[in-house]
Parts: structure tokens; C-alpha cells; sequence
């Protein structure tokens, strides 16, 4: 498995975080776009909305303006009384046998509206603006129906018989001045005054080059011309969320499919107009509002790349002015693992960062750890040297013991024995100074054997071999000392005894060759985690800042089995006031010894 170094990781970890930050504030920054040019585009098509609805509620308002001013002039009267002096008909008919020469009515002929009708109450029809020679007579007949019974009507667009579609009506009663029906006026407005204001291409009206606003009755067929479909008045079908919105008495914005199949902005809402119901829409291409959005979104992906890759670089050379110096201190730390202690990192570059102070702080481990090294060396020469001298010492105790005890008693009974075989002297020799020189032997051969490996230890336990020894010194010396055992030490380990047995061995010795001493007391304490030995005499002592006693061969070997046994060593002593050693050593059963 690949393993992956600081800067690897430092530059993963950067590339990771600068990604996140830079498509977090890229996105955030492209909806927050998206959301503002969303929204200026429906505050378009609203004020389009607005404007578009105000402006057709204005054209009826004020065609029943012009339609109430014109039945009230005294030359429509005129008109309608000559219509009703003709002779009654069932159904309409279209006259033109009335002259016309009025300066009213033929400044309203130059208005917007398709044609002006006047019908007299014997329903003869004179067509004033323009001469037709047929009229819609079903047509006439609704607007005759229900004017009679209403002040202004409005007639919606509709299709005929024969598959063409009628124009909008807006008719009133025309009453004498005893409120009786004398008559209609109808003004009949064509697709193309309903187009003049709501459609309207130009680029700079709002709408962009998709934008249109158009009109919807209650049939869902369009009312204006669709700026995509040519003659989609009352032809082109338009049932979408919008217009089922504004027929619901709803106005706002929302993005849907318009009754092309494609996705638009739409403003929607209704229009008041007295006896009709139509919808005003207002609408632009999504696509087309959204492409500032994506070209500030290929700007922002272009920065962000940009930004990238300045970010990787600085971060490629930031980690590495880390990483570096981290690298020189592996090495060195391997140079340093293999032995050698002559390394040294150069600081200069880093010294005055963190960096710099581990640097520093390496360095003067190492030469801490070299000077340590050496005294280590040394120490280990002289342990070394100890332990030699201490087994040659020990060969020179054994061999003087055994040359000038042992050695002379068994001269002593060669020489009896050979006494024994010359006849002659035979009875100059007693058998009892041939016992007793055996008994010495044997006493001797056994007092070597106790001092290097005692028997009591073994076959009696560590109490009783401690005890042995104290009362051997005790009766071949002038010191008294007295032992005190607490707790039990059938648990602790052969090893342990041993070290316990020769850690009091080696202190008695000392106490008994340089304390002067009269007294010394022994306790030992067993817990269930440690055992505390203490030994204390009432000698010469010494002066522990002047003096270094582990420097003596008996404290350094106290000192040495006490630390193989991970324990503590405390020396207490005043010149004149004795001394005090306090051992604490840690408890291993057999179990823990194992392991």
C-alpha cells in the first residue's frame, strides 16, 4: 500500500478544503444570480402585466365613455328616429337610405372602432363608418336580447357559421326622454385594436425576442394575436397553470410550459371587463432570461479555475516550505536511530518559527543524547569492570578461604593420617583430635557453601534464612540486631527471594566493615503490592551532599538489584546519626514472571 508523505497529504487536504470553499461560493454566488435575474425578469412581466391590463380596462372604459356620449347626442336620436319611422321588420336588416352629414359622427367614424351601428326599435340597422352590405343577423339578435335588458353590453369574439370569427360588440339602449327604447348604438372593435395593444414586438418593450403578452377568454382560446402562431385569435388554445391561476381569480408568477411546450416566465391575472372574462398574460422564454445567468456562471466557473490553480501552487509551495525541514529532521532522526550522533539540522532558514525551535530542540537533544552516550559507555565499562573485579574479588575470598581454612585442615589430616600409618607414632595420635579435625573440616566446607548460596534459603524460606544471618553477625560480632517481619512472602518468586536475601546480606556487611556501629534493627513489610524493607543503624553515618555512597561497591550492588527489580533505593544518614536504607519493591507473582 502506497504511503502518502506530509505534503501528499497537506496538498490532498488543501486541494479538498479549496474545492469545497470554491464550489461553495460558486454555487452560492450563481443561484443567488439566478435568483436576482429570476427575479427582474417577473418584476418585467408584472409591470408589462400591469400596464397592458390597465391599458385594455381603459380602452372599454373608455369605448362605453364614447358609446353613452354617442347615444346621447341629438344627431344619434335623429338617426334612431328616422330608423323607426321605416316600416317594421321580423328579423335585422342593413339600410343605408339614411343620409348622414354630422361633424360628430364623423369624428367618432375616425376612432379605432371597426364600425358604429345604429338600430332603430324596428331593428333596421344603419352602418355608419363603413358600408357593408351583411350583417351577422344571429349576432344582432344576441346584442338586441340583451341589451334591451342591461345598460351596456359586451359581446365577446366568436365563431361563426361559416368558420370565421366575429368582432367584439359593445352596444346600449337608447331611450326618449320618457325612458322608453327608442333604439341600439353597437360599436363593433375588430382583433386588430385588441392587437395594437397588446402586441408589441419591439425588443425594448420588456419582452426581450421571446417575450409576448396576450389575452385569454373563458374558452381558453386566445382573444389577441399570438406573436408565434399567425391568426391564433380564437384559434391557438391555451390551457395552462397561468390561465387556470387567473381564472381563478389569482394573479403572480410562476415558471410553466406555455401552450407551446416550452418552458416560460409567466405574469398572469385577470382583466375586469364588464360581461367578460379574460385572462392577461404576460411571458418570456426561460432560456432566454436564463442566459446572463449562464454566462455569469461559465464567468464564475472560469474564475474558480483561475483561483484553483493559484491556490494549488501557493499551496504546493507552502507545503513544502513545511514539509522540507520536517524531512531534513526524519532523516536526521534515521541517521540518529542507525547510531550516529554527528548530525545536525541547519536552522537557519526556520529559526524563527515553530519549526525553527524543533530544530533547535533536535539539536540539542542530539548532543544531549551524544554526551549521554558516552556516559553511558563509560558506565557500562564500569559496571563491567565491577562486575570483573567483584568475580575476582570473590575468587580471591574463596581461595583464601579455601587455602587457609580449608586447605589447612585437610593438610592437618593428611598429616594424621600419616601419622596413623607409621606404627611407630600411632599412639602418640588420639582418636578424638581425629574427630574433632573432621568436624572442622566439615563445619567449614559448610560455612563456604552458606555464604554463597545458603541452604536455609532454599529448603526454609526467606524469613528464616534472614534470621539465620542476623544472628550469625550478631554472635561473632559486637552489633546487636533485631528483624521484624509483617505479611507473608510464600507468593513472591525464587528470584525475588534471592535479590531480598542478598540486598540484606550486602547491607549487614556493610554496616558491620564502616558504621561502627552497636545496633541495628531489620524490618521487612509484605502487602499484596509491594515489599518495604528498612535497616537502620545507629553508626558513624556520613554526610550525603559531600559523600556519593553509591560510589561504594556494597550501596551500588543494593543500588543495582533494587532498580533489576524496578524498585526504589532511599539513603538516609547524618554524620553521627546513623543511617537508613529504604527499599520498596514491587510485587511479581510466578504468573506475571512468565509473561
Amino acid at each position: 500500500m502506497r504511503k502518502f508523505s506530509i505534503t501528499d497529504k497537506l496538498i490532498i487536504a488543501s486541494f479538498l478544503i479549496s474545492t469545497a470553499i470554491i464550489l461553495i461560493v460558486a454555487s452560492f454566488s450563481f443561484i443567488n444570480a439566478k435568483s436576482a435575474i429570476l427575479d427582474r425578469a417577473f418584476n418585467q412581466l408584472n409591470s408589462v402585466r400591469v400596464i397592458k391590463t390597465n391599458l385594455v380596462e381603459k380602452f372599454f372604459v373608455n369605448s362605453v365613455k364614447d358609446l353613452n356620449l354617442a347615444k346621447s347626442s341629438t344627431d344619434i336620436r335623429r338617426i334612431v328616429s328616422q330608423l323607426s319611422e321605416m316600416p317594421t321588420v321580423n328579423d335585422f336588416k342593413l339600410v343605408d337610405s339614411v343620409e348622414i352629414h354630422n361633424d360628430f359622427i364623423n369624428e367618432m367614424s375616425k376612432e379605432h372602432y371597426h364600425n358604429i351601428f345604429i338600430i332603430g326599435r324596428n331593428k333596421n340597422i344603419l352602418s355608419i363608418k363603413s358600408k357593408i352590405t351583411n350583417i351577422n343577423k344571429p349576432t344582432f339578435k344576441v346584442l338586441w336580447e340583451n341589451t334591451i335588458n342591461n345598460n351596456v353590453y359586451v359581446k365577446d369574439f366568436e365563431q361563426a357559421n361559416n368558420n370565421e370569427k366575429t368582432n367584439l360588440y359593445i352596444s346600449s339602449k337608447i331611450l326618449d326622454s320618457e325612458n322608453n327604447v327608442i333604439g341600439m348604438i353597437v360599436f363593433e372593435i375588430s382583433s386588430n385594436s385588441i392587437d395594437s395593444i397588446m402586441l408589441n414586438n419591439a425588443p425594448s418593450n420588456g419582452l426581450g425576442t421571446s417575450g409576448e403578452s396576450y389575452l385569454v377568454g373563458n374558452d381558453y382560446l386566445m382573444r389577441s394575436s399570438s406573436r408565434f402562431h399567425e391568426n391564433s385569435v380564437l384559434n391557438t388554445l391555451v390551457k395552462t397553470e397561468a390561465v387556470d391561476s387567473a381564472f381563478a381569480n389569482k394573479s403572480g408568477t410562476r415558471v410553466i410550459s406555455d401552450y407551446r411546450g416550452i418552458t416560460v416566465l409567466s405574469s398572469y391575472g385577470i382583466v375586469n371587463i364588464p360581461n367578460l372574462k379574460w385572462a392577461i398574460l404576460a411571458e418570456i422564454d426561460y432560456k432566454e432570461v436564463t442566459i446572463p445567468i449562464y454566462k455569469i456562471r461559465n464567468e464564475i466557473v472560469f474564475i474558480s479555475i483561475f483561483i484553483f490553480f493559484i491556490i494549488l501552487i501557493v499551496i504546493i509551495v507552502f507545503s513544502r516550505n513545511i514539509t522540507y525541514p520536517i524531512q531534513k529532521l526524519s532523516q536526521a532522526v534515521h541517521e540518529v536511530g542507525l547510531g550516529n550522533f554527528d548530525v545536525e539540522v541547519n536552522i537557519s532558514n526556520y529559526s524563527n518559527d515553530e519549526i525553527g525551535e524543533l530544530s533547535e530542540t533536535f539539536n540539542q537533544m542530539i548532543k544531549k543524547l551524544k554526551t549521554q552516550t558516552k556516559e553511558l559507555e563509560i558506565e557500562k565499562s564500569k559496571s563491567l569492570r565491577s562486575l570483573i573485579d567483584g568475580q575476582e574479588t570473590e575468587r580471591q575470598r574463596l581461595s583464601r578461604e579455601l587455602h587457609d581454612s580449608l586447605g589447612q585442615l585437610l593438610i592437618g589430616l593428611k598429616l594424621k593420617y600419616e601419622n596413623c600409618l607409621n606404627k611407630s607414632k600411632i599412639e602418640n595420635i588420639s582418636s578424638n583430635d581425629l574427630g574433632l579435625l573432621f568436624d572442622k573440616t566439615i563445619e567449614e566446607t559448610r560455612r563456604i557453601s552458606n555464604n554463597l548460596m545458603p541452604a536455609a534459603l532454599s529448603e526454609f524460606g526467606l524469613t528464616t534464612a534472614i534470621r539465620n544471618i542476623c544472628n550469625d553477625i550478631s554472635e561473632t560480632s559486637k552489633i546487636n540486631i533485631t528483624y521484624n517481619f509483617e505479611g507473608a512472602s510464600k507468593n513472591i518468586s525464587n528470584e525475588l527471594k534471592t535479590y531480598l536475601f542478598r540486598i540484606v546480606q550486602e547491607a549487614l556487611t556493610n554496616i558491620l566493615k564502616h558504621s561502627n556501629a552497636t545496633f541495628a534493627h531489620i524490618n521487612i513489610t509484605f502487602t499484596k503490592q509491594n515489599i518495604i524493607v528498612k535497616i537502620k543503624d545507629n553508626g558513624v553515618g556520613f554526610n550525603i551532599k559531600k559523600v556519593k555512597p553509591l560510589k561504594s561497591n556494597g550501596l551500588n550492588n543494593i543500588n543495582d538489584r533494587v532498580l533489576l527489580l524496578s524498585g526504589k533505593f532511599y539513603i538516609n544518614s547524618e554524620p553521627q546519626k546513623g543511617t537508613e536504607i529504604n527499599i520498596e519493591i514491587p510485587i511479581k507473582n510466578k504468573e506475571d514472571e512468565r509473561n
